[in-house]
């Protein structure tokens, strides 16, 4: 926040490839890694020219892409909402897009404010890969049973604990999270996850996936699966966490 200034908060929707950057959120630790936040920081900075640091509704990991994350920043520069998003846009780089721009209230935070956050993994289940989407989506070989996978997503809506499904490292102290909807479809050759909740545990979606594809391939049951969820013990059974570049953050709701 400017302090002793009149300023002016701008909320964003930028969408992004993840796949050339260290996640979304800057590390001090690894200044010189590029993130999509250290990259959009500079680009404002020398936009407004006076330092600008921006505020994420959710932070994604290396490789994870974006088609709906939001973010505010504070400036005491004004410019129409179309000039922050032309100028913007054009000193970004093409992996980075902003969607939309618009002022908001000065009380309004990016991320203190959301209700709910919307991801889709998505699966080309195919022996054959794919050149052109190769770290846009998972190639997995072994053919996926949606009717069971389904099953087992039925199991984690509503109001669950969710420790079984969060990787060491996670800095969240509340397990707990609330799964709106949970829905697997079939387009040709492409399976998509599509899972909404109040926030999410880190590495959660890809954990909750990982395990659902046992499912799928018939290597666990779905009761396995409701008995992974309740012991809350990963080493229960130790699995492999899936790649993030079939990982989309898809919509931010407030």
């Amino acid at each position: 926040m400017l302090f002793n200034k009149k300023f002016y908060r701008l909320l964003v929707c930028v969408e992004y490839n993840g796949s050339n950057y260290n996640g979304f959120q800057s590390q001090s630790n690894y200044k010189k890694k590029l993130t999509i936040q250290g990259i959009i920081e500079s680009i404002l900075t020398k936009i407004s020219r006076s330092k600008i640091k921006i505020f994420c509704a959710s932070r994604t990991d290396i490789g994870v892409h974006s088609i709906g994350q939001m973010f505010h920043f504070d400036t005491n520069i004004y410019k129409s909402e179309k000039d922050w998003l032309v100028i913007s846009n054009y000193n970004l780089p093409k992996d980075i897009c902003f969607k939309s721009v618009k002022y908001i209230s000065n009380y309004f935070h990016a991320r203190h404010n959301v209700i709910a956050r919307r991801y889709i993994y998505v699966i080309l289940n195919s022996f054959l890969g794919s050149s052109i989407l190769y770290n846009l989506v998972l190639n997995f070989k072994i053919k996926l049973n949606i009717d069971l996978m389904l099953k087992a997503s039925r199991i984690l809506l509503g109001i669950n604990d969710f420790s079984s499904f969060k990787s060491s490292g996670c800095q969240s102290k509340n397990n707990i999270k609330y799964i709106f909807h949970f829905n697997i479809f079939k387009k040709g050759l492409y399976i998509f996850f599509d899972i909404k909740a109040n926030s999410f545990l880190y590495h959660m979606v890809r954990n909750i996936i990982s395990c659902i594809l046992l499912v799928g391939i018939k290597k666990h049951s779905v009761n396995w699966f409701n008995k992974f969820l309740i012991y809350k013990n990963k080493n229960y059974y130790k699995f492999n966490l899936i790649k993030p570049n079939g990982l989309y953050l898809y919509k931010i709701y407030y």
